[in-house]
């Protein structure tokens, strides 16, 4: 930690410009105690390693701070330093003994007070979960930044990205994609991950902007407004092919089981299972899998001008969200917003496709409109594949028109 105080009350905070000798003077001379817990803290004083506070023993403090790693300290030392250039009010590690929490920066601005936190390392979902709330229950804005160390690229705009990160995800503006923002002080950038679409539990497409600390305020970062842009179409389906030809054998056992019980392999489905919509992020199970189930379940058994209604479809979804046979994202940030969101959303891309149409003025009941082709082999389904996305495409370029 960066912050300790005197028995007299006196704090000491690291990222201040302390003369060496000053220091050591107060230190050597004065009980230095932990903010939160009163218990002495000594000065970690290397030749290599940025000078910090440490507990002489840890076990009466439950703020977190210990452990933390030299990339943590940095970027904590550089956003403060990136905070105060801009003029705001900042307090490092300011204790708030009421949620017994003790956020990287205590941020006040405009008479509204915000919490960020620099993570950097994973810890329990539950502990940044309960951080959050408190935060929100005191009227504090919490706003997480994770270290670029956390940032997982496979390719340009593929990316790595867990369940635990995207607890951390922001979206601030009904209407604006979902955002996570990291800060790298290797390199002192900060990186802008938004437009996340999952193609599988952990991979993501997504839109990625850098910027210097310059180029980029704490406004603009609690403000963030990315509008959502659909993942590129080659790569999506360069990625599906895979995904027919070898993935889909990784698939859980009971999930390939239901898919050939009922005369259908997870390579051979519709091409209409597995197109990128903006809110499946909420659906941690492949959207290929899912989306797969609806038309399995409800649009393939019907003839032309059957009926079937969201509703049925959700309260299945939901039931087999319970059983475990589809998970749920956790996405604090989207309190607007629900997983039913996904499938109605989906609902509406088949109606754009042509599969079905609504039932009158009803926007909840649809009715099927054209049979869906079930390709014979994976070179077919690939073919397939790219039609679907090349109609939705020519739908969206129409309809902006």
């Amino acid at each position: 930690m960066l912050t300790a105080i005197t028995e007299s009350g006196r704090t000491i905070s690291l990222v201040e410009k302390w003369g060496k000798q000053e220091l050591l003077n107060i230190t050597e001379n004065e009980r230095i105690l932990c903010p939160a817990c009163k218990e002495k803290v000594q000065l970690k004083k290397g030749n290599k390693r940025i000078w910090h506070f440490a507990h002489l023993s840890k076990l009466n403090c439950d703020t977190g701070l210990e452990s933390e790693s030299e990339y943590h300290l940095k970027g904590k030392i550089q956003l403060y330093d990136w905070l105060i250039t801009q003029g705001f009010n900042v307090e490092v590690e300011k204790y708030l003994p009421k949620i017994k929490q003790r956020p990287d920066l205590f941020v006040t601005w405009k008479g509204r007070h915000y919490a960020l936190e620099f993570q950097c390392s994973t810890i329990e979902s539950t502990i940044l979960l309960k951080r959050t709330t408190a935060y929100l229950r005191e009227n504090i804005t919490p706003v997480w930044i994770l270290g670029g160390n956390r940032l997982k690229r496979s390719s340009e705009n593929i990316f790595k990205i867990t369940a635990f990160d995207l607890l951390m995800a922001n979206s601030k503006h009904k209407n604006t994609t979902l955002s996570l923002v990291y800060y790298c002080p290797a390199t002192m950038r900060f990186c802008i991950v938004s437009s996340m679409t999952p193609f599988s539990p952990q991979t993501f497409f997504a839109s990625v902007d850098f910027f210097i600390p310059s180029q980029l305020s704490f406004s603009e970062i609690i403000n963030i407004s990315k509008k959502y842009m659909i993942p590129n179409i080659d790569a999506w389906l360069l990625m599906k092919r895979r995904y027919r030809t070898n993935s889909y054998l990784f698939a859980d056992h009971s999930i390939k089981k239901m898919f050939y019980e009922k005369g259908l392999p997870l390579c051979l489905l519709p091409g209409e299972a597995g197109i990128p919509i903006e809110s499946m992020i909420w659906i941690r199970t492949e959207p290929v899998i899912w989306q797969g189930w609806i038309l399995l379940t409800f649009i393939l058994p019907l003839k032309v001008g059957e009926i079937i209604s969201f509703q049925e479809i959700f309260q299945s979804f939901k039931t087999n969200v319970k059983r475990g046979f589809f998970v749920i994202r956790q996405i604090p940030s989207l309190s607007d917003s629900h997983y039913s969101f996904a499938i109605m959303d989906y609902l509406l891309q088949l109606e754009r496709l042509g599969v079905i149409e609504k039932d009158g003025g009803k926007r909840s009941r649809f009715r099927i409109q054209t049979e869906l082709i079930v390709p014979k082999n994976v070179e077919e389904a690939c073919k397939l594949d790219k039609m679907t996305l090349m109609r939705l495409n020519k739908e969206s370029n129409n309809k902006i028109m």
